[in-house]
């Protein structure tokens, strides 16, 4: 077998990942400076992370939630680092249960996000025409009248056995790899429109490395300024 050209790809496959953690996209309001993020609420994360096996797939509910809130802590950081206030999450686990209204309306929002994820996803330069938005419905979140923004943080990733990374290194044709995509929309907590759009990808070995994973969310976040 070829596992030369096997190993070239790989390589690219890592420096492709690498060149894509700069992929970050700003509002005109915020590269024209006409809206300043001073505080924001992180919203509850949603990262899926799935292991791949020879024998198929299986997603990692336990492991998905606590990398899901490392993922959160890392944002909240890296947002902190550039001088944004991060305010409290009323919908976070620790601040007590919620009532079935407070339930639906985070559920009514995220849902909202999540469906128009797909087109930041794929058209995220758009984020640069101001044509993104989930509308003045978010103020009915009632969150601190401090909040000028809504972090929301999805993303997915694979996790191989031994097997699996054996026999996609030497099966030349299998393009296969292990990796994280996570996504970072910054919404006006007022009018709803994402102020930003940044989808940092990375190989997965990432989530067990927090410095490397600390590395990736603020590279991701680079371009986004810092409160004055």
């Amino acid at each position: 077998m070829k596992i030369l050209p096997r190993l070239i790809l790989l390589v690219f496959y890592c420096l492709l990942a690498g060149s894509q953690i700069q992929a970050q996209y700003l509002h005109p309001k915020i590269t024209e400076k006409k809206v300043t993020v001073h505080s924001a609420v992180v919203l509850p994360a949603k990262v899926e992370i799935t292991k791949e096996s020879a024998k198929g797939s299986e997603m990692m509910v336990a492991e998905s939630e606590q990398i899901s809130n490392s993922v959160l802590e890392v944002v909240g950081k890296a947002l902190q680092e550039k001088k944004i206030n991060v305010l409290a999450n009323p919908f976070a686990p620790q601040s007590g249960p919620l009532d079935e209204n407070r339930k639906y309306t985070l559920a009514n929002i995220q849902s909202r996000y999540d469906a128009l994820l797909p087109k930041l996803i794929n058209k995220s330069k758009d984020v640069k025409k101001g044509r993104f938005t989930l509308g003045d419905e978010v103020m009915v979140l009632n969150l601190d009248k401090a909040t000028e923004a809504l972090i929301f943080i999805r993303g997915q990733g694979r996790v191989f056995t031994k097997g699996k990374t054996a026999f996609s290194i030497l099966n030349p044709f299998s393009f296969d790899f292990p990796f994280v995509l996570i996504t970072i929309g910054i919404v006006d907590a007022h009018s709803g429109e994402v102020l930003a759009f940044t989808k940092p990808v990375g190989v997965s070995k990432v989530l067990k490395d927090p410095k490397a994973l600390n590395k990736l969310i603020a590279n991701s976040l680079k371009k986004f300024p810092a409160a004055p």
